[in-house]
């Protein structure tokens, strides 16, 4: 019953970890993405590359990956690929549930 007892914090802990380790992107919008920055919405105050560390192709069209945490809410999203050729501004993008799902309706506002 001790073991049992003094796992229970440990098992907390990891769970609410695993819970905040980031926010999941669905990229459907399909334009392959190196690099992601959100900011407030008109605000243009990018921060930093939320798939900082994460290899090329990592979020080519289709492709899910989990990056770095966003609290739910809206953002404008600014998204690269260079070597493609691809600059992109998406506003008013809605994080909720700790995901956020790139519509084939934001790449094409996009081209």
């Amino acid at each position: 019953m001790k073991r049992f007892l003094l796992a229970l914090p440990l098992v907390a802990i990891a769970a609410t970890q695993a819970f905040a380790a980031g926010t999941m992107v669905k990229n459907n919008s399909g334009l392959p993405i190196d690099e992601l920055f959100a900011s407030e919405p008109g605000k243009k105050a990018w921060g930093a590359n939320l798939m900082e560390g994460l290899g090329e192709g990592a979020l080519e069209p289709g492709m899910s990956h989990e990056v770095a945490m966003l609290a739910d809410g809206v953002y404008d999203l600014r998204i690269s690929a260079p070597d493609e050729g691809v600059l992109c501004y998406m506003e008013k993008v809605t994080v909720a549930g700790g995901t956020v799902d790139l519509t084939p309706e934001m790449g094409k506002a996009c081209e």
